[in-house]
């Protein structure tokens, strides 16, 4: 069932899967078996899509390329629509709360704290 819903929510993001999305997919399914098993990969792969999300647009360094800046969009937005689907508003809101808090770092220069870290903080918010 996981391997049908990632090949939906990936369309027009193959290239990220080969990349790395994948790797970083199975590291957050790890952190998510407390969550139903059908929320788990919905999960799992919004965590990863922030991540890489974030990772394209250059967070505290030099503005990405328009195309890799539109890439991160695109991954944020997927993010956003499979927590709607499969998050507790909790967490839903810890997600943009860490998101904010990355983007703030990013925008005033300061050290941009770990994504990783953050991510999985907010699967422990209810």
């Amino acid at each position: 069932m996981s391997v049908h819903l990632i090949d939906r929510e990936l369309d027009r993001l193959e290239s990220l899967w080969e990349d790395g999305l994948s790797d970083t997919y199975r590291s957050y399914l790890e952190a998510v078996g407390a969550y139903a098993p059908a929320a788990q990969p919905k999960l799992a792969l919004a965590a990863a899509l922030v991540e890489i999300g974030l990772r394209l647009q250059g967070l505290g360094g030099r503005a990405a390329a328009p195309p890799t800046l539109l890439m991160g969009d695109l991954c944020l937005a997927r993010s956003s629509r499979l927590l709607a689907d499969a998050a507790p508003q909790g967490v839903q809101v810890a997600f943009a709360r860490a998101i904010e808090e990355m983007s703030a770092a990013g925008a005033s220069g300061r050290a941009v704290p770990s994504t990783r870290e953050l991510l999985l903080r907010a699967f422990e918010a209810s």
